[in-house]
């Protein structure tokens, strides 16, 4: 295992682009936005920002389904342990967390592969072009990106569901599975 090596070129506010969210969120329904820098920057109306610290506010106030586009620096592990407990605690049904897919790090292996509430895993082609606050996108993420689906309820499976999508092909969200599970954890909801 390694440590992480993420260069974010300094900046810790690059935004998840309407081409990925929007698909998500037509199935997923998100509650709430646990890392939004501020109303512009955040996908749903509730969010939680860097004011409130989403590593150390009580998921409950963003609901059932939450949405998590965390930043990508040096508190990276620390993300990936808030989403796991408040799912495992019960703060909220689920979680979906877009990020850097670093297979090979301590967090990944301890939050991701063995962690009995992270139930897919779905890596992400192209690389993901990140949204800017003051408008335009990055060429480019410089690494591979991931969505992570946690639950409140653990996996039977030994490993989480792994497969590749293309978020830029239509219909991304249900050729990878995505949809049903979303349906799954949504039960009856249909707000």
């Amino acid at each position: 295992m390694t440590t992480p090596t993420t260069r974010t070129l300094g900046r810790d506010d690059w935004m998840t682009p309407a081409a990925v969210f929007d698909p998500l969120h037509r199935h997923f329904k998100f509650t709430g936005d646990a890392c939004a820098t501020d109303e512009k920057a955040a996908r749903v109306p509730t969010f939680i920002s860097p004011d409130l610290d989403a590593l150390h506010t009580d998921w409950r106030l963003l609901g059932d389904r939450v949405w998590c586009n965390p930043p990508y620096g040096r508190t990276i592990a620390d993300w990936f342990a808030r989403v796991e407990d408040q799912v495992a605690h019960g703060s909220t049904r689920a979680a979906v967390m877009l990020t850097f897919a670093n297979t090979d790090t301590r967090y990944w292996e301890r939050h991701v592969a063995s962690s009995r509430f992270c139930h897919q895993v779905v890596f992400l082609r192209p690389r993901v072009r990140f949204d800017l606050p003051q408008g335009g996108q990055r060429a480019g993420a410089p690494k591979g990106s991931a969505l992570l689906v946690y639950r409140d309820e653990e996996r039977g499976e030994r490993w989480p569901r792994h497969c590749y999508a293309d978020w830029t092909a239509p219909h991304w969200v249900e050729r990878s599975g995505l949809a049903d599970l979303a349906h799954e954890i949504r039960g009856n909801a249909y707000d």
